[in-house]
């Protein structure tokens, strides 16, 4: 367990195993790859393959706290990279030569949010002297960031129960949560920290389990900061661990589509002309979307103004995309999606289960599509707390998911706070990770796809990555390590009350001032003329191939939310039945020239 041959149990609280000793960060990967590849079904057993990947950077993490997951992170892009090269097999194509992840640029994607500069002024920069306000189209958050009270309704409490903490979480929309517990917003103090006093206040009024049962009866979203120990004893810790943290299953309750084969183009990347419907906001669900869009995916992402959303991602979630706008509560821009959908190979799916069901679009209307049409469909569904299990209908974000599984609990131990105090990660961690996994997980499927026909169901959980990370055959750095990379980035104190916008910049500021990632050119990629300003640079995609044509990388810039006004795919509609044949004949060919070549004498 860990990555050495002795470990210990409990150093960040019960259910916490800490390696005896540090591996660095790109040896820790290979490690982490071999156990993660055991552990998915479908995935290469093949020791040459995921020996060959190269992973690259620094000795140390630059991620606080003991959780590995800037090397969990590297290792998934390696999978999707492994993946990849199947498919560009499957296309036949040439993907001999290793593949290369950066483990820093890694680290660095789990903060990609934040990580983009407009004409060569960063995030910080721009936030500072008021300009971001002037190019960021504004969703309709409102006062959920600029109210007090409002914006510190995501934040961790202490409870009446001793030792216990509480993530509050007020969504988009934290009206329903001040209704619920009495605060009026409308008498918001001036300053976060005076509002978080008032909210601490009322929460320590209430048993952790108290607040449970308020959480549930008004629909809200919240969660015990539980101990990794304690989560995995509650009833949705068990079903969760049931599934792995990769999973995607053949749809056999309907007829077998015969196999797709991949679209062959002047376009190199592995999933050219493969068409995504993303539906989708925040983080983790468009965190897949652009990771399938940089493989090459035609990716149209369907959101609505009505919907709040986080207004820093426009700036590089959205790369790679065509960002269009349906209000899915009318019949006529829900017929405009049926009609994309008739066209899509994915779509994905990222508000909570059983939501998009109620629209007419869960999983099996579009099984029924794609039987009608005779071509398997990818169907994607992104969540908190997994596929089923006492609180799969729940609605939880990245924080939540964070405070179920233990996460928050061992970020607390591990900054010194006592026994039960908890404490976000330092990033969206486990949002931008669960959209790594689903990239791996929509390869898998789309592969198999190819190879065996059908339709799939891919199911990614953000408490399921959490879990992954906390299991005693990852293992967890020691406090030295921790207290290491507190003295080399100089972190300012991270505490229960900080918000997630606060932690992003608070993140780029320290790898600002205390590393040369910004000034190394190989890990960004610029565009010029964006609807940002004449330049906007952002993270490149961290899989690199040895065919810089097959590499991924994203064709266009992002863009604001609801962008564009046409609703269509950027991808022609192909010819599947020539597209088949043509992929039959190569393949007959590719098999005659290897039975020549092994006779001898020619």
């Amino acid at each position: 367990m860990g990555s050495q041959a002795t470990w210990s149990e409990g150093e960040y609280g019960p259910g916490s195993y800490v390696d005896a000793s540090f591996t660095p960060v790109p040896k820790e990967c290979t490690r982490l790859l071999h156990y993660l590849a055991k552990n998915t079904p479908g995935f290469t057993q093949d020791a040459a393959i995921l020996d060959a990947v190269k992973f690259e950077g620094l000795d140390y993490p630059c991620i606080p706290g003991p959780i590995k997951s800037q090397a969990i992170t590297a290792v998934l892009h390696a999978m999707a990279g492994i993946v990849g090269q199947e498919i560009l097999e499957l296309k036949g194509q040439n993907s001999a030569g290793p593949i290369t992840i950066n483990t820093d640029q890694a680290g660095l994607y789990l903060g990609t949010i934040p990580l983009f500069s407009v004409d060569d002024k960063d995030s910080l920069e721009l936030n500072a002297s008021g300009e971001i306000n002037k190019i960021m189209p504004s969703s309709n958050l409102g006062d959920a960031i600029g109210n007090t009270i409002m914006y510190r309704m995501q934040a961790i409490y202490p409870t009446k129960t001793p030792g216990v903490w509480y993530s509050w979480h007020g969504s988009t929309n934290p009206l329903p949560m001040c209704k619920a517990f009495g605060i009026d917003p409308s008498k918001a103090p001036k300053t976060r920290d005076e509002a978080y006093e008032v909210i601490r206040a009322v929460s320590q009024q209430y048993s952790y389990r108290e607040l449970e049962m308020i959480m549930l009866d008004h629909g809200l979203c919240g969660s015990p900061c539980y101990s990794p120990a304690a989560w995995r004893e509650t009833l949705t810790g068990k079903a969760l661990a049931r599934h792995s943290l990769i999973q995607y299953n053949v749809q056999k309750q309907c007829p077998t589509t015969p196999p797709v084969p991949f679209p062959t183009s002047a376009d190199k990347r592995p999933l050219a002309g493969i068409k995504v419907v993303e539906i989708a906001r925040i983080i983790a669900a468009p965190a897949c979307g652009a990771a399938l869009a940089a493989m090459g995916a035609d990716v149209v992402r369907i959101t609505s103004k009505n919907l709040g959303d986080l207004d820093l991602a426009q700036f590089t979630l959205t790369a790679g995309k065509v960002e269009a706008e349906l209000d899915l509560t009318t019949e006529e821009h829900r017929a405009q999606l049926w009609r994309l959908l008739e066209q899509a190979d994915v779509i994905i799916n990222g508000f909570r289960r059983k939501s998009i069901e109620r629209k007419g679009f869960g999983l099996n209307a579009l099984l029924e599509m794609a039987n009608k049409r005779n071509k398997g469909i990818i169907y994607v569904d992104e969540n908190c707390y997994g596929p089923d299990g006492y609180y799969a209908e729940r609605p939880g974000w990245q924080q939540i998911a964070d405070a179920a599984a233990g996460s928050s609990y061992v970020i607390g131990n591990a900054y010194g706070f006592p026994d039960g105090k908890a404490v976000l990660p330092s990033l969206p961690i486990s949002d931008m990770s669960t959209g790594a996994t689903g990239c791996v997980t929509t390869m898998l499927a789309l592969r198999d796809r190819a190879r065996f026909g059908g339709s799939y169901h891919c199911e990614v959980a953000l408490t399921k990555y959490n879990t992954t990370t906390l299991e005693p055959e990852v293992g967890l750095y020691p406090r030295a390590v921790v207290a290491h990379l507190q003295r080399v980035y100089a972190w300012p104190p991270m505490t229960p009350d900080l918000h997630v916008i606060e932690l992003f910049y608070m993140m780029v500021a320290q790898w600002k001032a205390h590393s040369d990632f910004f000034a190394q050119d190989a890990l960004w990629v610029d565009f010029a003329d964006s609807p940002y300003g004449k330049s906007l640079r952002i993270l490149a995609p961290v899989v690199r191939y040895a065919d810089p044509e097959a590499t991924p990388r994203w064709v266009n810039p992002p863009v604001p939310f609801c962008f564009h006004k046409e609703l269509a795919f950027r991808t022609p509609p192909v010819d599947e039945a020539w597209l088949a044949q043509k992929q039959w004949a190569a393949g007959v060919l590719r098999k005659v020239e290897g039975l020549l070549s092994e006779r001898p004498g020619l």
